[in-house]
């Protein structure tokens, strides 16, 4: 599975500002001429060659995002370009032409000719190439395939067998009497249920989570105002760099707390999981955070809450800087602004959002 990159037309958009000045250090668009593979290779090679020599380097930018393929029954991942065979570099035209001496694989675009007969090579601004960055980033952070651990799921979970003998079989999850350890099990007829017996996590996919309100128990705890407000706060204090060891205690606090606590209900996954995400962003604990993030992506399609699925999206964006979950979470929020008299709790989420923004520099939409 693949994720395919949607890039906005404004994004590769030229300026129309003409200079002869070879000298002006510009963010260049260019072209590799043998498809994507290798697109990098020489331009390391180069750099390496600069710093041999004691020559000025150069800034190179050619993202990559992660496509998962099947190879031999194992999943693997591979780095691909998301511009296919395009880049940008950092100098100027002298730079880049002494680049070409010594790797004449890489290749300007044709100039662009103005009405008054003056011409530029395409370049992008700085600003737009941050923009850029940013996105490429998500998409580095984004996670187009990934096989969700069975011990992350709970009782009354439901999969579909995707490959194998069982091909095509609903199950759910199931908990043996005085055991800890879950199976996945397949009932029939509603009253009997089977093992299914060596179904991989890489053999299922999850199709629902447990939602039964008749017994699912609530936890206590969840509906803590205060933590949630002072992780927040905190939040923004690390982006600031001013996180305090207050802070640090509150996120190892919320971590022993909360991160093997079991809810069954939706609408508290969403609420344990909005302590969590942010307690692992102070803590620096990028695997649990990026493990936790696996299980939001797979439940997001079960929250039917609209407040509880903005509540998700905003502290994903708060917490991964993402530019998906902070288009998703402004689509929700936003239209919240246009109510006369919006709740309390929409607007804390307004609020919230608004302080991400700042503190992750995105207060103008791109």
């Amino acid at each position: 599975m693949t994720v395919a990159p949607k890039i906005t037309s404004k994004i590769l958009s030229l300026s129309g500002k003409n200079t002869s000045k070879r000298k002006i250090v510009r963010w260049y668009l260019m072209v590799f001429s043998y498809g994507r593979k290798g697109l990098t290779d020489g331009l390391e090679r180069e750099l390496v060659r600069r710093k041999r020599e004691g020559e000025e380097p150069f800034e190179y930018f050619a993202p990559t995002y992660i496509e998962t393929k099947e190879v031999d029954g194992k999943l693997v991942n591979t780095k691909v370009s998301l511009f296919y065979n395009y880049f940008f570099i950092h100098a100027n035209e002298d730079e880049i032409f002494r680049l070409k001496k010594f790797e004449p694989q890489y290749n300007f675009l044709h100039r662009v000719t103005l009405k008054d007969g003056t011409s530029y090579l395409p370049y992008v601004k700085d600003s737009i190439i941050q923009t850029l960055q940013w996105i490429a980033r998500s998409y580095s952070g984004y996670i187009p395939l990934y096989l969700i651990d069975q011990t992350l799921l709970i009782k009354g979970d439901r999969i579909r067998v995707t490959k194998g003998q069982f091909k095509g079989v609903e199950a759910r999850i199931v908990t043996r009497p005085k055991s800890a350890v879950k199976e996945i099990m397949v009932f029939i007829d509603n009253w009997m249920c089977v093992p299914l017996m060596n179904v991989r996590p890489s053999q299922y996919e999850v199709i629902a989570f447990n939602n039964n309100g008749e017994r699912a128990k609530v936890s206590r705890g969840l509906d803590n105002q205060r933590l949630s407000q002072e992780l927040h706060e905190a939040l923004c204090r690390y982006y600031r760099g001013e996180t305090t060891e207050e802070d640090k205690k509150l996120a190892e606090d919320t971590f022993h707390q909360f991160a093997t606590m079991v809810v069954d209900l939706t609408i508290q996954r969403c609420k344990l999981y909005s302590f969590l995400l942010p307690a692992y962003k102070i803590l620096g604990a990028k695997d649990k955070l990026d493990g936790l993030l696996k299980i939001i992506q797979v439940m997001m399609s079960s929250v039917k809450a609209e407040q509880s699925l903005a509540l998700l999206l905003v502290t994903m964006y708060a917490c991964t800087d993402n530019c998906f979950y902070h288009e998703q979470a402004h689509k929700l929020v936003d239209a919240w602004n246009k109510e006369i008299n919006p709740k309390k709790s929409k607007k804390l989420l307004i609020q919230r959002l608004a302080d991400y923004d700042k503190c992750l520099g995105h207060q103008e939409e791109f």
